[in-house]
């Protein structure tokens, strides 16, 4: 038997459900926060994220999953969508003045080679929001009260802390990576990865899976910042407080992507210490790629993670399913007259269904308890003599007779 891939799922029955309702409510809150979508290809070219992303990072140096194309051209399958909307802001000119400040989302399988856990596909889906043109404390803390709207619609509530930090730049931070150099020195036994990010990306060493814990004692970012850096981390802090956002200052926080500069942040599921919510500001990254000079800030959510939590705190989100009519035909001519009230039933957005498989009366009812039927009609020798169809409410257990051309108005409530 021929099985998925390692590290892919197939969603199906009440999975597929709940994820789509998920996507729904994603979407909901960003339309009334005013963003709107793009939709890049799911693979690119492998140059975008070597320079974007940086090869220091894991996902460029072990983790994209690459090909050569027949005109030797490499790609690769999009392993984060930050850089993909960067380079389609850049190529589609969206970074003209009228345009800004340019806010969108996406949604869509990202591609990561690495050892499958939790929540973690290799094929998996995220959720992202980036905006473009906006450089503020105040579109800081809306973005994290944007990420915390989400999670109140999906009513997760419980167990999330949002911690941020703030990345200083320039010649603040060429001072402290060297104080941070020194410090970690003193190690004798970290990892393979922490040795090579000391001389790549030293605050990525912080980011250690493996050997993060330990350096409790290493320099403060903060201690390097200009005051107003540190003003601007602290004032954030401060109204996200007053929003009523759990909120704490990690000084250890870096991320993961070499793009980020400023302010960074997680929404942590303090059961699994897992991040959720991930994202920061990149102001850097639209000029690095071939852009103009233009502030960019955004975050990304996995699908996979949320439904964890979903599943953990016995949250649904899908509606109940239900059918507005049942039909059980039986007979020949009862079908025929059941694909007619099908067809005009589901014109009128009625949700109404029926199993042709259906031999007796029996069989029929069972299907529709399954299907979780509001109401039922049977087509059967008599009705269609007659031109009287029963219609039976499940709920309160009434019948009604009604006409057959008159079934689609009785069930929109126009009788």
């Amino acid at each position: 038997m021929i099985q998925k891939p390692r590290g892919t799922q197939d969603l199906f029955l009440n999975n597929s459900k709940e994820w789509n309702a998920v996507e729904e409510k994603f979407r909901k809150v960003l339309n009334v926060f005013n963003y709107g979508e793009i939709i890049t290809p799911m693979f690119e070219s492998k140059e975008l994220f070597v320079r974007g992303v940086g090869d220091s990072s894991d996902i460029v140096s072990k983790e994209m999953y690459e090909f050569t194309d027949r005109k030797g051209r490499e790609y690769v399958l999009r392993p984060e969508g930050t850089a993909p909307t960067v380079r389609a802001i850049i190529e589609n000119k969206l970074y003209i003045q009228e345009n800004l400040p340019y806010k969108t989302f996406y949604i869509g399988p990202i591609f990561r080679y690495e050892r499958p856990q939790a929540g973690r596909y290799r094929q998996f889906n995220q959720l992202g929001v980036e905006t473009f043109g906006i450089d503020s404390i105040s579109h800081d803390v809306e973005l994290i009260s944007l990420g915390q709207s989400f999670l109140n619609e999906l009513k997760i509530n419980n167990d999330i802390v949002v911690e941020i930090n703030y990345l200083i730049s320039g010649d603040e931070r060429k001072t402290y990576e060297a104080e941070l150099k020194k410090y970690l020195s003193s190690f004798t036994d970290l990892c393979s990865d922490c040795q090579t990010r000391i001389n790549k990306n030293v605050l990525r060493v912080l980011d250690c899976k493996i050997d993060g814990n330990k350096f409790t004692d290493a320099p403060k970012m903060f201690e390097f910042a200009s005051q107003e850096n540190n003003d601007r981390l602290n004032k954030t802090f401060i109204q996200l407080k007053e929003l009523g956002i759990e909120t704490q200052i990690n000084f250890n926080l870096v991320r993961g992507l070499d793009y980020y500069t400023g302010l960074v942040f997680e929404f942590k599921n303090v059961k699994t210490d897992q991040a959720i919510i991930a994202g920061g500001s990149y102001n850097n990254l639209v000029e690095e790629l071939g852009g103009p000079s233009l502030p960019a800030s955004g975050f990304a959510i996995g699908i996979e993670r949320i439904m964890l939590i979903l599943n953990d705190q016995e949250i649904k989100v899908a509606d109940e399913d239900e059918l507005d009519l049942f039909i059980i035909p039986l007979s020949d001519e009862a079908q025929f007259l059941t694909n007619k009230l099908l067809l005009e039933a589901r014109s009128a957005n009625l949700k109404v269904d029926t199993n042709w498989n259906i031999k007796n009366l029996k069989a029929g009812f069972k299907s529709a308890e399954r299907m979780n039927a509001k109401n039922i009609v049977i087509v059967g020798e008599n009705s269609i003599n007659s031109d009287n169809y029963a219609i039976k409410d499940q709920i309160s257990g009434e019948t009604t007779e009604v006409k057959f051309n008159d079934i689609v108005k009785y069930l929109k409530g126009e009788k």
